[in-house]
């Protein structure tokens, strides 16, 4: 099933892609068509077979990094392919599509074999909001870089290329404070389920991931403050932004190297 259900969202993802390239060419991109909307959502849910099917084995739950990158992808994905529906999104799946593709054949090429326990539900809702919080800082980020683009080419007065398939930047802006408040949500959540549900943060060696989502989370509702405090806009919530993604990153990150040097060490 893993491997039937990765090939399928491989193909659609393509497809999709194909037909929001098809209209970026024919000048039909102010919104997302009906036929890239219904192959997304065949390769989203083809995807979200996959990767939890690769995840969730009769052995325990299989949370490698190929793994986690790959639900990761498929999350960040369904996420943009929602909210295009009500915001002007859609051209960031041009990137995200392709870059869902390569996650599954880093997951198929790279099978896990961080086989852990069969986790209990307060875990795994730890788990799955710790994905989603992942998942929408990762898209505000991806729109913060864009709106400073944006921003940069309006100040220089290059009025053709990027701005002309892009809404307009109050309404980026709207967007990606949308985002950083979801982010918030979520990371508050995955912060409170991990406090309550996961032990032994010293003996798991997650005490530096713990720490750098904290300062994300800092930052975010700094961000968030200053926004409605002082008015926060343009190029200081991008650096907000961006801080706060480069702090959850380093966690994650982090959190993956140091278990990968410590079975070495113990082995």
């Amino acid at each position: 099933m893993n491997i039937a259900s990765s090939l399928f969202a491989i193909f659609f993802y393509m497809l999709a892609t194909a037909m929001l390239l098809h209209r970026l060419r024919t000048g039909n991109n102010r919104r997302l068509g009906t036929s890239a909307l219904i192959l997304g959502l065949f390769a989203v849910v083809a995807h979200g077979i996959a990767a939890v099917t690769a995840i969730a084995t009769p052995e325990g739950a299989d949370l490698g990094l190929s793994q986690l990158f790959s639900l990761l992808s498929g999350m960040i994905c369904l996420i943009t392919l929602t909210t295009s529906l009500r915001r002007p999104l859609h051209n960031l799946l041009l990137a995200l599509f392709p870059l869902a593709s390569l996650s599954i054949v880093f997951e198929l090429l790279l099978p896990g074999k961080e086989i852990g326990e069969h986790y209990s539900a307060g875990v795994y809702s730890h788990i799955i909001l710790s994905i989603l919080a992942y998942s929408t800082l990762s898209i505000a980020a991806a729109q913060a870089l864009v709106l400073a683009v944006q921003d940069r080419m309006l100040r220089q007065h290059k009025l053709r290329g990027l701005p002309n398939y892009m809404p307009p930047l109050q309404t980026m802006e709207s967007m990606l404070f949308e985002l950083i408040a979801m982010s918030f949500v979520l990371l508050s959540g995955a912060i409170l389920t991990g406090s309550l549900y996961v032990d032994n943060l010293l003996a798991q060696h997650l005490v530096h991931k713990t720490v750098f989502s904290i300062m994300a989370w800092a930052f975010l509702g700094v961000l968030i403050g200053g926004r409605l405090a002082l008015g926060w806009r343009g190029r200081t919530a991008i650096r907000w932004t961006l801080l706060a993604f480069s702090s959850l990153l380093l966690g994650y990150v982090g959190t993956k190297i140091a278990l990968i040097v410590f079975s070495q060490t113990a082995a």
